[in-house]
């Protein structure tokens, strides 16, 4: 399969829904090895090397981004994007042809990609061997992608939020609005951009807001508890935290009449924009082979 998108494939990814959007093939002149340009398949390694050298520091010497499956000479015939490398996700990449996934979270259930302790476990084996039986490599995306500048995470979701021009390199994590704004007019936006029906929130609806903390995925609460003492931000826009720590801590301010507010969005929520957009951002940098962004999904249902 080509890097061209086909009438079926695109048929496919119009049945699917939004949950895959497929990134337009913007020409791109590559930097590394200009022999590639030409070249209709890339290995799985060059891939990488393309995606991560750009990135401040690259490559590290320690890091989670890792190949977790799959080798790094065997061929790519389309990437995706996404969160988490679900069952689902994986078996879409097999119906659009794809064979890689570039995913930003843990493939087996813990920051490491430890399986020893998951060896009986009868859904790791289903997984690992779909996973096998259809050749796909997957690479985690995390550490690389949080220290791209501007962060590739943050960036996803200041687009989505329409609050890109506010953000500050001085003060990456700072989010600063031109004006305050009650909370509930901020939590009616965050929640209409995201295309959500609720949150989670520690806090006053009425209060001003005006300086936004970006604490997405999931920060330790010792660095947002810290940033609440530096800062003093009227809101916190977290992905998920403990909840008998930052959310504690909060809610004691909050008693002691404090401004800062508190939203969880939810892990997946929370940085999957950021997915969305690395899939543009790949497809730029590679353009001969097709990048599609699959939507993991929010795990919870609100019932």
């Amino acid at each position: 399969m080509t890097g061209i998108i086909t009438e079926e494939r695109r048929q496919f990814l119009t049945k699917l829904g939004t949950g895959i959007v497929g990134a337009a093939l913007i020409p791109r002149t590559i930097s590394y090895g200009q022999n590639l340009a030409g070249r209709q398949y890339l290995t799985v390694k060059e891939v990488i090397d393309i995606i991560i050298e750009d990135i401040p520091g690259a490559p590290f010497e320690r890091t989670v981004d890792q190949l977790r499956s799959g080798t790094m000479e065997q061929k790519v015939t389309g990437i995706v994007c996404t969160m988490f490398p679900t069952i689902s996700v994986i078996e879409q990449a097999v119906q659009i042809g794809a064979n890689m996934i570039v995913a930003h979270e843990t493939l087996y259930y813990n920051h490491q990609d430890e399986t020893d302790w998951l060896e009986e476990d009868e859904v790791f084996q289903y997984k690992k061997a779909l996973i096998e039986k259809h050749q796909i490599a997957i690479w985690r995306f995390h550490d690389y992608w949080h220290r791209r500048k501007p962060d590739g995470i943050a960036e996803g979701n200041l687009r989505k939020l329409g609050w890109e021009n506010y953000y500050n390199p001085l003060t990456p994590r700072l989010l600063k609005l031109p004006e305050p704004k009650p909370l509930k007019v901020l939590l009616a936006h965050i929640k209409k951009q995201f295309g959500i029906s609720m949150v989670r929130l520690v806090g006053d609806l009425s209060q001003p807001c005006q300086s936004i903390y970006l604490a997405f995925g999931a920060i330790d609460s010792k660095m947002i508890i810290a940033a609440i003492q530096e800062y003093q931000p009227d809101l916190i826009l977290s992905g998920e935290t403990r909840e008998w720590e930052t959310v504690e801590r909060v809610r004691d301010g909050l008693l002691l009449g404090k401004n800062t507010a508190l939203m969880v969005l939810g892990h997946e929520l929370s940085e999957a924009a950021g997915m969305a957009f690395a899939a543009e951002w790949i497809q730029k940098k590679i353009p001969s082979t097709a990048v599609s962004y699959i939507a993991s999904e929010d795990p919870f249902q609100f019932v």
